[in-house]
């Protein structure tokens, strides 16, 4: 679990968030919406234990954490198994161990024989593939992804989509989730919150009653439409 209470924070002298209280059960995604410059990101870094809050508390009892960022910020300098396995140095694992489990994550999300391409060399959709199997390679009990499917052709995107879907089958984890798209927050979280305000601050919160595997477009579209409606409207919150 992961848990803000009363959380403030600033960085000079403005204010970022305000008193922004939120919850993550174990295995539950949590989805961000706001606009640009709102505390998205911020809440993430926050949960990551790299951004403290100047008032409040965040708790967390997540031990190992994975992070997604929009882009794959992989090193040229290293494979697609050579940026995997970089995450687990220093984790008692034997050379032969790293190499196994990022060879076998890489093959789950479709990069067999391309173990030993320098990133250059991939397609995009093959880098953000391999920026996702670095997170998930940790087994991490805490996802935070930030926008990492935002500028990817729409094909791409459900692809790639799909694939975090089933890695999350495989490893069912806490997710807090940021995006700007409705449709992305319903298909693929628990719940949704919606930050707005200079300062942000939580102003709606919708939790999606049916199972991921169960959201057909129309429910998805029906939920979205309730996202959209509260992001553009900017008033109080809707129910879910």
């Amino acid at each position: 679990m992961i848990e803000f209470n009363g959380v403030t924070k600033s960085f000079g002298k403005r204010t970022i968030l305000d008193s922004v209280s939120l919850k993550v059960e174990e295995k539950q995604i949590l989805a961000i919406l706001g606009p640009s410059g709102i505390g998205k990101t911020t809440v993430l870094r926050m949960a990551a234990g790299t951004v403290k809050p100047d008032a409040g508390q965040v708790r967390s009892d997540r031990q190992r954490i994975g992070f997604i960022f929009q882009e794959p910020r992989l090193l040229p300098w290293r494979t697609a198994l050579g940026n995997v396995t970089l995450v687990l140095q220093g984790r008692g694992l034997t050379r032969d161990e790293q190499v196994g489990r990022a060879g076998a994550i890489l093959k789950r999300l479709g990069l067999q024989g391309f173990e030993h391409y320098y990133p250059a060399h991939l397609s995009g959709g093959m880098r953000q593939r391999v920026a996702i199997a670095r997170a998930f390679v940790l087994d991490p009990d805490l996802a935070l992804l930030d926008e990492p499917f935002t500028g990817l052709d729409i094909g791409l995107k459900l692809s790639l989509q799909q694939m975090l879907l089933e890695l999350l089958a495989w490893h069912p984890c806490a997710m807090i989730y940021v995006t700007h798209e409705p449709q992305d927050a319903v298909l693929l979280a628990d719940r949704a919150i919606v930050l707005e305000g200079k300062p942000g601050k939580i102003m709606a919160s919708m939790d999606f009653d049916r199972p991921r595997g169960e959201r057909d477009q129309s429910y998805i579209q029906e939920q979205a439409a309730k996202l959209t409606a509260v992001l553009t409207a900017k008033k109080s919150p809707v129910g879910g």
